[in-house]
């Protein structure tokens, strides 16, 4: 089986429990909107957080190239944001992007991922200046 399947699947069960087994004990985690994330108990809390501000998920693996030391995927990432977060509550957001997991001992040591925030950012209901003054931040 493949690690970057194991996770997709986990993810999309909202299984906070087998996402974490996905990763080594010291593994990393870059998200774009939470920010780097690293050992068991920072990984916890962000899929804690994500699940908490979304609701029904659906990310699809459209593409994955897998060996033993890194996994690449490209992908299709589709939610809508919860009554967590109130300005953009029911908001349906999905973007396609890319990650690169780096891989030790078949777990997942390090996860970045690439895609256009501000696509995101205008699907969560930001005015343009306001995505401007996020994505400025990020140079």
């Amino acid at each position: 089986m493949s690690i970057v399947r194991d996770f997709e699947n986990a993810f999309n069960r909202q299984d906070v429990s087998a996402l974490l087994a996905c990763f080594t004990a010291d593994g990393s985690y870059v998200d774009t909107f939470f920010g780097p994330h690293a050992g068991q108990a920072a990984l916890r809390g962000m899929f804690q957080r994500m699940f908490h501000e979304g609701r029904d998920y659906a990310w699809v693996m459209d593409v994955v190239v897998e060996t033993p030391a890194a996994a690449a995927a490209e992908w299709s990432f589709g939610y809508a944001v919860s009554d967590a977060i109130p300005r953009s509550a029911g908001r349906r957001v999905a973007f396609r992007g890319m990650s690169l997991s780096e891989l030790e001992g078949g777990k997942i040591a390090r996860y970045r991922e690439y895609f256009n925030e501000g696509v995101a950012l205008l699907q969560l209901g930001f005015k343009p200046e306001s995505i401007a003054k996020v994505l400025s931040r990020k140079r």
